[in-house]
C-alpha cells in the first residue's frame, strides 16, 4: 500500500517550524502527506502587516505556499477560530477528525504532545482531540463516518530547541533532516506574518540552531499505536501492516 502520513495541528506554521524537515524528507520518499489545521491563525499579531480581519486569509495562503515547498499533498482546514479550539464542539471536531483518519488511513499520525510543545491552549486541545479521534476511528460505530481503522503508529513532535540534552536522547525517533534543512527554512520563510517566531530562532545559541536544522525528534505513543517503536524511520517495521 502507498505510505500515508497524516499531520494534525492547530495553526498555519506549526508544520514548518515543528517538523518541516521531516515532512520534506518523507515527501521526497514518495509518502503522501495530508495536513489538518484546526484554525487559520486569525487571532495572531498583525504588527502592521495587514488589517486584523485579513490575517486569517493571509495565513491560509502562507500555509498553502509552505505546503507546496515541503511537498504536502493536501491541506484541510477544520474551520475553528484561533485561540478557541478548546471550546470547539467536541463531538463535531471528533467527527471531522474521525472521517479524515478513516479516509486517509495513514500508517503514521503526528500531532503535538500533551504539553502542546509551547503550552498553547490550541496545541494542547488538538493533542487530546486527536487521541480521542484515533480511539473512535477504530471502533465499529457511526459507520457513515467511514470504515473503522486502527492506527499503526502515533507520534508526538518534540521541538528540539525546547529540550535539554538528556531529553533529546530520550526521544524515540531522531530524524536526520540536514539534506532538507534549506526546504524547511524556505517553508518557514513563507510564513511572512510569523516574524516573531523567526526572531526567537535567531536568538538561539549556535549549537541549538545547528541542531534545529539537522535533527527532529518524536515520541511514540505506546497506548494508541498498534505498532509503537523507536529508531530513525517513522515508518520502520510498518511495511507489513495490512489494512
Amino acid at each position: 500500500m502507498p505510505k500515508q502520513m497524516l499531520l494534525i495541528f492547530a495553526h498555519p506554521d506549526d508544520e514548518s517550524f515543528a517538523l518541516g524537515g521531516t515532512i520534506a524528507k518523507y515527501a521526497d520518499q514518495g509518502v503522501t502527506i495530508t495536513l489538518v489545521t484546526a484554525t487559520k491563525g486569525e487571532a495572531g499579531k498583525v504588527a502592521g502587516i495587514c488589517k486584523p480581519e485579513e490575517l486569517g486569509q493571509i495565513r491560509e495562503k502562507e500555509l498553502q505556499r509552505a505546503a507546496e515547498v515541503l511537498g504536502i499533498e493536501k491541506v484541510i482546514f477544520l474551520g475553528y477560530r484561533d485561540k478557541e479550539v478548546p471550546i470547539a464542539p467536541p463531538l463535531e471536531i471528533l467527527e471531522k477528525l474521525v472521517r479524515i483518519i478513516r479516509d486517509v488511513r495513514p500508517q503514521v499520525i503526528i500531532t503535538f504532545g500533551a504539553d502542546g510543545s509551547s503550552g498553547h491552549r490550541d496545541h494542547r486541545a488538538m493533542h487530546h482531540f486527536t487521541k480521542a479521534a484515533i480511539q473512535f476511528a477504530k471502533e465499529p460505530i457511526e459507520l457513515e463516518w467511514g470504515i473503522p481503522f486502527a492506527l499503526p503508529r502515533l507520534c508526538y513532535v518534540r521541538p528540539g530547541w525546547r529540550l535539554s540534552a538528556d531529553k533529546l536522547q530520550e526521544a524515540d525517533y531522531k530524524i536526520s533532516i540536514s539534506p532538507w534543512a534549506d526546504r524547511k527554512w524556505k517553508a518557514i520563510l513563507e510564513h511572512h506574518t510569523q516574524q516573531g517566531s523567526r526572531l526567537k530562532f535567531e536568538g538561539l545559541a549556535e549549537r541549538q540552531k545547528q541542531n534545529y536544522l539537522s535533527q527532529e525528534y518524536f515520541q511514540s505513543d505506546l497506548v494508541l499505536s498498534a505498532f509503537p517503536g523507536k529508531g530513525k524511520d517513522l515508518f520502520q517495521d510498518l511495511e507489513r501492516v495490512e489494512d
